[in-house]
């Protein structure tokens, strides 16, 4: 009898708990978002702007990645003065939070940011400072948190086999937990590398062969089992933007411009496919509804065309697209 009025007597406090979080969101004017992806209608071979007003909001949004256990969601953000920030969102199994500034970052530049497969490490690059004098880097160096609990633990940055003077961007690593990453090897000239996991460190990374880095080469996703990889590439004949290719017997295929429906400006970037294989997510700053008016402009007008372009995504800053990934078979299976 008295568990049963215990029960009676805490049901309504939980549930009015429930209810304040969901109030205090809507006051805020975030929606309720559920499910591992935020409630958003999945894609099909078409690709579609990820969660606009919510994650593509004309902010300048790029790279993104869930983790395996869709518990947490990152992205990064590049900041009127070029500043890049790293944002988290939650997801409690009910609903996601709304977007924080991750606790490893806001301080310096940040971006890129991959969770290993067994989601105990993220990765990242960043221009945070490596001496006492606390001055931010011009060059990025890649960095990685552990997993403690449920909190990031401090920043470590990759070792010298990894970082040099120049850049290196974009890691992701397989399920086996080799690194693949961007280097700068030349000024304004990257290709892409991989290192194999030593457990606390990585061997000398290995540059990959001509059939990849042929031309400016970075921002690639490696496959888990190294089956395929998807990088940005600019100055090749066959146009600039994301391309695709594969692992046979050992050996990278040459690699092939995926579609105008992915490459819709040549400036296609951040490739990566969610945790489940199910979506392939990216970057552009794809602008649609351009207003072509050709009335004459007032001081006023030009103003609300800035404001707007912050204010709404696909209006020329960069966004966040998914496309479903069955359309890396397609590629697999079509010549080039």
């Amino acid at each position: 009898m008295l568990r049963n009025l215990i029960l009676i007597l805490t049901f309504p406090l939980l549930l009015g708990c429930n209810f304040n979080k969901k109030e205090k969101l809507e006051a805020d004017g975030f929606p309720i978002l559920t499910g591992k992806y935020m409630g958003q209608k999945q894609p099909g071979l078409k690709s579609e702007i990820f969660a606009p007003n919510i994650i593509s909001t004309g902010m300048a949004e790029i790279n993104s990645v869930f983790t395996s256990n869709y518990s947490e969601f990152y992205y990064s953000i590049r900041m009127p003065n070029r500043q890049l920030v790293i944002m988290v969102m939650k997801y409690d199994g009910e609903q996601w939070s709304e977007p924080k500034v991750a606790s490893f970052s806001g301080e310096y530049s940040d971006a890129d940011p991959f969770i290993s497969y067994d989601g105990k490490w993220l990765y990242y690059i960043s221009k945070r400072p490596i001496d006492s004098t606390q001055t931010a880097k011009e060059d990025w160096d890649i960095w990685r948190c552990f997993k403690n609990g449920d909190k990031w633990s401090n920043p470590e940055r990759l070792g010298s086999e990894i970082n040099n003077e120049l850049d290196q961007t974009y890691p992701c690593l397989t399920l086996n937990g080799k690194l693949y990453f961007s280097s700068e090897i030349i000024k304004n000239k990257k290709d892409i590398f991989y290192a194999e996991n030593l457990g606390k460190d990585f061997k000398t990374p290995v540059r990959l062969s001509e059939t990849i880095n042929s031309h400016w080469e970075g921002d690639i996703f490696i496959s888990p089992k190294e089956e395929y990889m998807i990088f940005s590439s600019f100055g090749r004949k066959t146009g600039s933007g994301l391309y695709i290719t594969f692992n046979e017997n050992g050996q990278w295929t040459l690699p092939k411009r995926m579609s105008e429906d992915i490459n819709k400006t040549g400036r296609e970037f951040c490739p990566i496919v969610s945790p489940d294989g199910l979506y392939f997510f990216f970057t552009s700053n794809h602008s649609v509804n351009t207003n072509n008016t050709h009335e004459k402009l007032t001081y006023q007008s030009i103003k609300d065309d800035f404001i707007q372009s912050y204010n709404h995504p696909q209006k020329g800053k960069t966004d966040i697209y998914w496309v479903d990934a069955k359309i890396i078979e397609h590629y697999r299976n079509t010549k080039q």
